[in-house]
């Protein structure tokens, strides 16, 4: 057993799948061997081939384990493999390559995908999860209040003077041809993780979800907040978690975000019915740790986190950083549990 606690565990689980081992998230808190382990603890049954894995393991990073006379009781989510696709543009994507060093370094198997090959859809057959880094959010689409302007994508001038081999490369998300697409993927049981600005898609998917940082007029217009309303241009914020969800299984109960003008949500009134749920949300009207904020008191209530169900897949939305610049380790998780939670499947230990 082992609580995950650290963003160091995910390369673990992927070595341990990748050699045959199971890993399951076991999905409410438990007593054993004379502990009580939280929900998302970490179960690998044990086999012949397990232990001398496990004192590899433990050996070259330092982290624990724990042997346990009985398997968990009730449900756990069993994890596999993910065929992972980590969305990037020609030219070059400065979000999508931190993204890339930070899968690499923790030993996940991807593909760069590129807008042509998601326009041309058919991407369940190719992929189980795909990340929409913050400046690859769609063209078209306006950002998120909050969240700044959505970055251009590389200008092409003449498609003739790029090398032959890298042409189907050249392209950006749209509203008319990648929307359709990714969702279709989700419907048929794939996961979007979409991090700040690339958060647009949820709203391009009429989710009953909308910006929290915005003023709103007397005839109800909403407009997004003004710097001299709201400004926090690189600072870190903290914020609640519900480490019950899977999406958050192996954090404690407050996380700290980077922040750098980032979009935060807030949800209408029949999201939890829709299947929409809150992940972490900021619960004070100061939740400055570090830096400056101007107007932090806007983010009160707002939601940093949000697991949504679309048909038989889900989207998962992270207003904030969470991986910027391969630093905020602490927020790493949310991108490792996002990408194996969507291939997850639901098993009852006590009969297995």
């Amino acid at each position: 057993m082992t609580n995950g606690s650290r963003s160091r565990e995910a390369d673990n689980v992927n070595r341990l799948l990748n050699s045959g081992e199971d890993v399951y998230w076991v999905k409410n808190a438990f007593t054993a061997a004379g502990r009580k382990w939280p929900a998302g603890t970490d179960f690998i049954p044990a086999k012949a081939s397990t232990l001398p894995k496990l004192r590899k393991l433990a050996a070259g990073v330092g982290l624990n384990f724990e042997a346990v006379p009985v398997k968990p009781p009730g449900e756990a989510l069993m994890l596999r493999p993910p065929r992972i696709g980590l969305v990037d543009r020609y030219g070059g994507s400065m979000s999508s390559g931190w993204i890339r060093y930070e899968l690499e370094k923790f030993e996940f198997a991807f593909t760069q995908v590129f807008p042509p090959v998601l326009d041309q859809g058919g991407l369940s057959q190719k992929f189980d999860v795909l990340i929409v880094p913050s400046d690859l959010a769609l063209s078209g689409a306006a950002a998120p209040a909050g969240g700044g302007d959505v970055p251009a994508a590389a200008a092409v001038n003449n498609r003739g003077d790029i090398p032959e081999e890298y042409r189907d490369r050249v392209g950006t998300m749209s509203n008319a041809r990648t929307v359709p697409q990714l969702k279709k993927f989700m419907e048929e049981g794939g996961t979007v993780v979409t991090i700040g600005n690339a958060t647009s898609l949820a709203m391009q998917l009429g989710l009953p979800v909308s910006s929290a940082l915005v003023d709103q007029s007397p005839d109800g217009r909403e407009t997004a907040l003004p710097a001299t309303k709201f400004y926090v241009p690189g600072s870190v914020l903290q914020a609640a978690v519900d480490n019950t969800n899977p999406l958050a299984f192996g954090m404690s109960d407050k996380v700290d975000f980077f922040f750098e003008n980032d979009p935060s949500f807030k949800l209408k009134p029949d999201a939890l019915a829709k299947g929409v749920k809150p992940v972490s949300w900021f619960d004070s009207d100061q939740p400055l740790r570090s830096g400056w904020g101007w107007g932090q008191g806007y983010l009160k209530d707002s939601v940093a986190v949000v697991a949504a169900q679309v048909g038989k897949g889900k989207l998962f939305m992270y207003g904030p950083e969470i991986t910027y610049r391969g630093q905020p380790h602490g927020t790493f998780k949310f991108l490792f549990n996002g990408i194996y939670y969507g291939r997850t499947e639901t098993v009852n230990l006590s009969v297995n």
